[in-house]
């Protein structure tokens, strides 16, 4: 496969998971307004509300892990990205993942994203102090703001720590063109600017960052 071919399959991937996210996060406004009705308002027949809830996955492939759970964004570096449930290899080849045992999207936690350096998180490396990176979940959506970027070895997970006030922490290899396993962690910490949808939910921390290529 050719470099020209790789990178617009990876582009592929990522309108793909926006544009699910979109479909699902309209249908979810759509569900919530109805709930908002009172007894008396003309409600969405069943059916309708079926449709409404049910976000076209895949073609073919009936893949409905297809669907992110946020999407991820930072104006100051042209970047947008679909965020997956977890950091499996598939889900990292089409977006970036959640690291699971860290706060959900919209949680009062510190939620940590992983992506590959070569791929959806290498522009990462233009972020600067003070950038506003925006979350959005099908719960509500937040701003956060880059507090903080640092390097550290996979073995030291301090960053995936649980905090006071919502944080976003993103994860990625480093050196950015390191050739083989990266042996460092590129880390950007985003602490809430403001936020809709507030709740609180953790697990348990991870033992390690994603180790080798993953990301």
């Amino acid at each position: 496969m050719t470099y020209l071919a790789a990178s617009t399959g990876l582009e592929n991937h990522r309108k793909q998971g926006i544009e699910l996210f979109a479909q699902a996060r309209a249908a979810e406004l759509v569900n919530q307004s109805q709930d908002d009705h009172t007894p008396g308002d003309q409600t969405m027949s069943g059916q309708d509300r079926t449709v409404a809830e049910s976000p076209t996955v895949p073609e073919g492939t009936g893949d409905t892990s297809a669907l992110p759970i946020a999407i991820l964004r930072m104006t100051s570096v042209g970047l947008e990205v679909p965020v997956f449930s977890d950091i499996s290899e598939l889900n990292l080849s089409r977006g970036a993942g959640w690291i699971e045992g860290t706060a959900t999207p919209n949680s009062g936690g510190n939620m940590a994203v992983a992506a590959h350096r070569d791929r959806y998180f290498r522009s990462l490396k233009g972020v600067r102090i003070g950038d506003i990176l925006e979350l959005e979940s099908l719960a509500g959506s937040g701003e956060f703001r880059v507090s903080r970027i640092v390097i550290v070895d996979p073995d030291d997970v301090t960053v995936l720590d649980d905090t006071l006030t919502p944080t976003v922490t993103l994860v990625t290899c480093y050196p950015f063109y390191f050739i083989g396993n990266a042996p460092q962690r590129y880390i950007v910490q985003a602490i809430a600017v403001e936020q809709s949808g507030i709740s609180s939910t953790m697990g348990a921390i991870p033992t390690a960052l994603p180790s080798g290529e993953t990301p």
